[in-house]
């Protein structure tokens, strides 16, 4: 399959604006509500911790970002363009399957052009062993349309609800064309706002990559995000969400900017999630 570069200055200067745009509403409208979060959320007392339900029923949820750049894992995979990426998930007593694509709507770096290039299968399972004790196992299925060979990775772990925050760590294997370990660290914690059932996110995760193909072993790279979550109705959530990702060592830069198609190691995204569960 070909992988050469094409001219990345075709239309250049409107994707730009749109990604920008897409930024700018969405980190405005975080900071604008930011100081009313952070005295929201300290009026509020944190609620007790109680053993989640088991789920009964068969949910669905359907969703769609709309976002100024597909940043995974610390990379870049996209370039001055906005990014459509739709998600159909169902679950029933802790199963959960999700199917996820991207769509570039000016996908330039490879000559096919594809604006939809890639889609992944998720596949998983998890319990609470002991209160605020959650474990999960899974699968991870990664179509790659740019790619000479699609990715396949098993992953496990557990989390803790802290009172103050939600700790986890997943360790993630592909165990195929790409041989290698992705261990990740999330903190994470949703803060109540007295206002219509909102809410805010915010989270924090570090990633640490053992990759024999690109023969890495090293502290990678970090991402802070941030959302507010605004209930439409009983079934619809927009959430504005902006957020950041870095480097955490020297050799971590030098491995983001090789396969990052920007060729920057550090980068600022953000833009609005709908979300539809039923």
């Amino acid at each position: 399959m070909s992988m050469e570069r094409v001219d990345t200055t075709r239309k250049g200067l409107f994707s730009t604006a749109a990604r920008l745009g897409v930024l700018i509403v969405t980190m405005g409208m975080v900071v604008l509500m930011s100081f009313t979060w952070v005295r929201a959320a300290e009026e509020q007392p944190a609620p007790p911790l109680e053993a989640a339900p088991a789920e009964e029923t068969l949910t669905a949820s359907l969703s769609l970002d709309v976002l100024s750049q597909y940043i995974f894992r610390g990379v870049a995979y996209s370039a001055d363009s906005v990014v459509l990426q739709p998600t159909l998930t169902a679950g029933y007593k802790g199963f959960s399957v999700a199917v996820w694509g991207n769509l570039d709507t000016n996908e330039k770096l490879y000559r096919g052009r594809e604006m939809w290039n890639e889609t992944d299968l998720t596949i998983s399972y998890t319990r609470e062993m002991i209160t605020n004790l959650n474990d999960i196992v899974g699968y991870i299925y990664y179509s790659l349309h740019n790619a000479s060979d699609d990715s396949n990775e098993f992953f496990f772990g557990l989390s803790y609800a802290f009172p103050w925050f939600t700790f986890g760590v997943t360790a993630y294997r592909e165990f195929q064309f790409y041989p290698g370990w992705w261990i990740q660290a999330d903190l994470s914690k949703n803060f109540k706002l007295p206002w219509y059932d909102m809410s805010v996110d915010v989270g924090a995760s570090f990633g640490y990559l053992d990759s024999g193909p690109q023969d890495f072993a090293d502290f990678h790279s970090a991402t802070l995000l941030a959302a507010l979550n605004i209930p439409i109705n009983k079934y619809i959530t927009i959430s504005p969400r902006v957020g950041v990702s870095f480097p955490l060592t020297g050799d971590g830069e030098d491995n983001i900017r090789i396969n990052s198609w920007d060729g920057d190691g550090s980068h600022v995204f953000g833009g609005i999630r709908l979300v539809a569960s039923f």
